[in-house]
């Protein structure tokens, strides 16, 4: 293979001699020292091959020899160069593809993230990036150590980060810290008071001073467990932990209006194609203005090789103009809308089979459909407050 590409520069022929006494132009050859290869007979003719700019100085020798000679192939750059002289587009081109490829081949063209259940990419990302982790990047110029020294800073959910590089794929692999269970910190001395009012179930208080009996009612606010507990040593301050079941009512109201508005698409669609090259994005579309109530996704489309996509493509972005459109509900419409949105209360509010429907009422009051509906519900009503503090309003 190297011989070859040694001969290749230089340009080199096949040649094929006829007549006269072949061994004589061979004799002189080598006296001259003039390198042939492939020596064949071939019936009457004799072919070997030379270099291009040897073949002039054998026809002297052909003559004395009595050997007419002709080529009959020409291989090498010489050659090439002169069938091409005339496409210099040809020319220019592998120029650019060679000086492209040179500043292409250490450059980082996929980053992979491996090993990340909790952890979003993207923070993973913005911290590799800070240590020359990015497309485009020079991947001799990765910082690798810094990434697996000051990479956990901003991640507190990340015990260990590093990169391998790999050709252009930059292989990010993370470990994350195995979750502990949240320690309780009794230092705090506390009480618990009652979110709403109910009838007390059942108590399961691990720290404090019951200050309520089960069965007993209470209301809002009313203190179930305190954080002073007097003892033969005198008064001992602790944090109140624990929950307290009762049974409460409570009343959930959803409102649906029968007349509405929303908007919907024109039928126009306005695409905007930009060219993606690493991290780089071209937009190929003018900056046309837009209407202010507009719709868009965007549709990627990326050289891939087998599993793996490459930062090459066009992300087109379809804008689609909307309108709104007002529209009305018959009663039946909106009650069964309200009927969802209330299982969708229900189940942000109350455990499964906690609950009981007591009474529902539903009906059409100043253009909208209005369902309410009363519950008894068991739920802990507990709250824990600062030693002495009471409820707070919002709540």
């Amino acid at each position: 293979m190297v011989s070859r590409m040694m001969r290749w520069f230089p340009g080199w022929v096949r040649v094929e001699a006829e007549g006269g006494y072949p061994e004589r132009l061979l004799n002189a050859v080598t006296a001259a020292r003039i390198a042939v290869w492939g020596v064949r007979r071939h019936g009457e003719c004799l072919r070997f091959s030379c270099l291009a700019g040897d073949y002039r100085a054998l026809r002297p020798m052909a003559r004395k020899a009595c050997v007419r000679m002709r080529m009959r192939h020409k291989h090498g750059l010489p050659f090439w160069r002169h069938r091409y002289r005339h496409r210099r587009g040809l020319l220019v081109g592998l120029v650019l593809y060679i000086l492209v490829l040179a500043w292409l081949s250490p450059r980082i063209w996929v980053i992979e993230v491996t090993g990340n259940a909790v952890t979003p990419t993207e923070a993973i990302l913005a911290a590799a990036a800070q240590r020359g982790v990015a497309l485009g990047a020079r991947m001799d110029r990765v910082d690798v150590k810094g990434l697996q020294i000051g990479g956990t800073k901003d991640m507190p959910t990340v015990s260990f980060i590093t990169v391998n590089p790999s050709h252009n794929v930059a292989r990010i692999e993370v470990t994350e810290r195995e979750e502990s269970p949240p320690s309780l910190d009794l230092t705090q001395p506390s009480d618990m008071v009652a979110l709403r009012d109910g009838r007390i179930l059942r108590m399961e208080v691990y720290s404090g001073h019951k200050l309520v009996m089960e069965g007993e009612a209470v209301t809002a606010g009313t203190r179930l467990v305190t954080g002073r507990v007097e003892t033969e040593l005198g008064e001992k301050l602790y944090r109140s932990y624990g929950a307290v079941w009762a049974e409460t009512r409570r009343r959930i109201t959803v409102s649906v209006p029968l007349t509405y508005t929303y908007t919907q698409p024109t039928g126009e669609v306005i695409c905007q194609p930009t060219f993606t090259f690493l991290c780089w994005q071209i937009p190929l579309y003018s900056n046309m203005p837009l209407q202010p109530q507009t719709q868009s996704y965007q549709a990627s489309h990326y050289l891939t090789v087998g599993d793996t996509v490459l930062p090459f493509g066009v992300v087109n972005t379809y804008r689609l103009p909307t309108k709104t459109v007002t529209a009305t509900r018959t009663e039946a419409e909106a009650q069964a809308l309200a009927q969802l949105q209330l299982a969708e209360k229900e189940s942000a509010l109350f455990l499964p089979d906690a609950y009981e429907e007591m009474a529902r009422q539903g009906g059409v009051e100043d253009g909208a459909y209005v369902l309410r509906v009363d519950y008894l519900c068991r739920e802990n009503i507990a709250v824990e407050v600062p030693l002495g503090g009471e409820l707070p309003s919002e709540s």
